[in-house]
């Protein structure tokens, strides 16, 4: 192995300038900088395009949740309508006309319920994308709005829950005294819901269940964070 001559190197260390190891060294120093800056740029442009693509998804998920409560409130404006006109006409269905019986039967029959998804809101807070959402009042807004479903949900459900009571109760009622058919025509069929204590108590109940207006309030609240949505996420 060729030996190292320390005469020479000491020779070549000094003949360097102070000037020139300093412009070497901040040459170097830039280059790294530099490929760090773009490597981190890199990566937060491909995080925020993630952040843009769940935050769409949350848009999408908001519009049929939407969709799912003005379906639901439908029902709901039935009963609380068909409620007022039995009260108003002092559960005399023999007083209101057969249309407008038929057109709010759904008092007498329905049992539906509200359900909503949250699959593009459960990628996001599975994800670690929360943390690199800036605006957190956005944020909050959404998680808000999830929240605000949640409670219809269960408000929607324990409404329904009790109309699924009275009318079950009926039926097996109606069951234990060996009543084979009920009767055949359909304002006889109200008649015969009418005639139970339970069924009137029930529709006397409706119209102050539940805050209805909210309904109205979620509505605006959605359609207004779809909208920030769309427009943010673009």
């Amino acid at each position: 192995m060729k030996k190292i001559s320390w005469n020479k190197v000491k020779t070549i260390v000094k003949g360097w300038r102070l000037g020139d190891y300093f412009r070497q060294f901040s040459i170097v120093a830039a280059g790294i900088i530099v490929t760090f800056w773009g490597s981190d740029k890199i990566t937060e442009h491909s995080r925020q395009k993630e952040v843009r693509a769940t935050m769409q998804l949350v848009a999408e998920e908001l519009e049929y949740n939407r969709k799912e409560l003005r379906d639901v409130k439908w029902l709901l404006d039935i009963d609380v309508h068909m409620s007022a006109l039995l009260l108003e006409h002092k559960m005399d269905i023999y007083d209101i006309p057969e249309d407008t019986l038929q057109k709010y039967g759904k008092l007498f029959s329905n049992l539906s319920e509200f359900s909503y998804r949250t699959d593009a809101l459960d990628v996001l807070k599975g994800s670690s994308l929360m943390q690199y959402i800036s605006d957190k009042r956005l944020l909050q807004d959404v998680m808000q709005t999830y929240f605000q479903l949640g409670r219809t949900k269960k408000d929607v459900g324990d409404y329904y829950q009790v109309k699924t009571n009275v009318l079950m109760g009926i039926i097996d009622s109606k069951r234990k005294t060996d009543v084979s058919a009920g009767p055949d025509d359909f304002r006889d069929n109200i008649s015969f819901l009418l005639d139970d204590d339970r069924f009137v108590n029930f529709v006397i109940m409706v119209p102050g269940f539940l805050y209805w207006n909210e309904f109205d309030e979620l509505d605006e609240m959605l359609d207004k964070q779809i909208q920030i949505l769309k427009a943010k996420y673009k």
